[in-house]
């Protein structure tokens, strides 16, 4: 049985599938979560809505493929929000509660809410 092993990650046809777009802003969100501590509740839906603009203007789109590509990314936005419900931890309070006054730091796995 040959079994080939895939060269990419991520491919540009890829990141314009649902699955993809959701991998994709997935793990950007997660990543700056994880490295910056970084993760307003926009952020991902901004890196979904980029993505799947993107690929309105990739496929040279009209004016109500735009529209369309609107509503792909809140799909990919949900998508990938329901994921992080699903796998990742509850969030602990964003609130500053620690002893010297910062927020603690989120994980790459923890809930985006």
């Amino acid at each position: 049985m040959d079994v080939s092993i895939p060269k990419e990650f991520f491919t540009l046809q890829s990141m314009l599938t649902l699955t993809g777009a959701t991998g994709a802003t997935y793990v950007i969100a997660n990543g700056c979560q994880s490295a910056f501590n970084f993760n307003p509740r926009w952020l991902a839906l901004a890196i979904a809505q980029a993505i799947s603009l993107f690929g309105v203007h990739a496929t040279q789109g009209s004016g109500s493929d735009y529209f369309v590509g609107v509503v792909n990314g809140f799909l990919i936005y949900c998508t990938a929000a329901g994921a992080t419900s699903i796998t990742g931890r509850p969030s602990r309070s964003t609130s500053r509660e620690t002893a010297g006054g910062a927020a603690p730091k989120r994980t790459f796995f923890q809930s985006w809410f």
